[in-house]
């Protein structure tokens, strides 16, 4: 076992802490690292775990009394803690008058980079804007190729095309859903300027060999970690970081909001400057760039992304354990060859759960386990980019192929997972899981 003398809260720390914890280790709260996001984890283990028990503390939520398991309850992705906090900060809020900027911004600013460990953060009103702002400061212009995964949400591709650039699918590691590294050079032409890997589900993409690619090739890294914050070591590699604050991400406010987060002060000046109207930093309403966008954060939401913060490094955690229980539980299913499961590695931080079906047919077997057993189940993401019915694609995009992301696509089921999961919801979609998916190949 592992002792922890220094617990950063984010994923590497994951399963020392709980093994620390099962094994009565009294873990002090003052060996966590003292930032914003930890505020709620130094809170847990600052409680009598062994006495009044582990998942008592950990899932103290309602039962859910219906007889459908949500895939994920909209209702529920705030716990009524959060929801006292967020009521407070917004009356501060409220009775300043100060909706669009204001002194929540740089705050926020400053605590996501204190927890990220990286020099700048630049908030912006949504992940979208914030891919947009990071690919033309990093200079992608119009023309220019940039190399990215086809299994990701359309903002990724959206936020290429956007700004007048190309986007240019490469495929994917088969064990990992990421953008794969020795598929990228394939790929690069005279016209590539930029990598935009995805972190997909929570899972890092191998940042190190992408890493490489790039400085062989002289070509500019952009990474798309809007499902992976918390994820140890994230935005260490590319050259700007985006993040995404959309409600149903590991770290959500109440709308829309996104972030840049880079090392690279030029970059980081660039990005302020394209995110509100071209304006240079600190001098009101003189444009240095040609044009920009009203893309920053509004301080409401970023009051409001503060008071989520805390309880971040404890969330992340919970869907740790989640994500562990249901590797263990499940595991029979894929020493027999029914299913292959996601490994439990120090780099994901479980915004998703994908299972791949390798026996009987995905489709069926979600219709099953929501028409028997009423559990909801989905898939991330159902279409790929090359595949969509556009005239963009039919264009383009008709002679592309992608081997292990095109059959990923047609395999992979997510099973429901968020941090007020009931452990009772999970039990019983362990159990329908394992039923639904015997039976479909008899």
């Amino acid at each position: 076992m592992q002792i922890l003398t220094k617990i950063s809260g984010k994923s590497k720390d994951y399963l020392p802490l709980l093994d620390m914890i099962n094994q009565g280790v009294q873990v002090k709260s003052d060996l966590v690292e003292k930032n914003l996001a930890n505020e709620k984890l130094v809170a847990f283990l600052e409680q009598d775990i062994e006495q009044v028990g582990l998942e008592k503390i950990l899932f103290h939520y309602k039962q859910n009394k219906e007889k459908k398991i949500p895939f994920l309850p909209v209702d529920k992705l705030i716990s009524e803690d959060e929801i006292d906090d967020i009521m407070q900060v917004l009356k501060e809020v409220l009775s300043s008058g100060r909706f669009t900027s204001g002194p929540y911004i740089p705050l926020f600013e400053k605590n996501l980079a204190d927890y990220l460990g990286i020099k700048y953060v630049i908030a912006t009103s949504s992940g979208t804007d914030a891919l947009m702002i990071s690919l033309i400061s990093a200079g992608v212009h119009p023309g220019d190729e940039v190399i990215l995964p086809a299994n990701s949400f359309a903002a990724t591709e959206n936020a290429v095309l956007a700004i007048g650039a190309v986007p240019v699918y490469a495929d994917i590691d088969p064990e990992s859903y990421c953008l794969a590294a020795s598929e990228i050079e394939k790929h690069i032409t005279e016209k590539t300027v930029c990598i935009l890997p995805v972190h997909l589900y929570g899972k890092q993409a191998d940042m190190g060999a992408i890493s490489a690619v790039a400085k062989t090739h002289g070509l500019k890294i952009i990474e798309d970690g809007c499902q992976a914050i918390g994820s140890s070591g994230l935005g260490a590699f590319g050259d700007g970081l985006v993040l995404s604050f959309n409600p149903y991400k590991n770290l959500g406010v109440c709308g829309k909001a996104g972030a840049i987060a880079t090392n690279d002060e030029a970059l980081a000046e660039k990005c302020i400057e394209i995110s509100y109207h071209g304006f240079e930093s600190g001098k009101k309403n003189m444009k240095r760039s040609d044009f920009g966008f009203n893309a920053k954060i509004d301080n409401l939401q970023a009051a409001i992304g503060l008071e989520r913060m805390k309880y971040l490094g404890l969330h992340n955690f919970k869907r740790f354990y989640l994500a562990k229980q249901y590797i263990e539980q499940l595991q029979a299913l894929e020493q027999d060859g029914y299913i292959k499961l996601p490994k439990l590695t120090d780099d994901h931080v479980w915004h998703l759960f994908p299972i791949r079906v390798l026996k009987g047919d995905r489709d069926e077997i979600a219709k099953q386990l929501l028409d028997v057993y009423g559990i909801e189940t989905d898939v991330y993401y159902p279409i790929l980019s090359h595949q969509h019915q556009t005239n963009l694609v039919s264009k383009k995009y008709k002679q592309t192929t992608l081997p292990h992301t095109e059959k990923a696509a047609q395999q992979l089921l997510h099973l429901p997972l968020y941090p007020g999961m009931p452990l009772q919801d999970q039990e019983k979609v362990i159990k329908g899981v394992h039923h639904v998916i015997k039976s479909s190949v008899q």
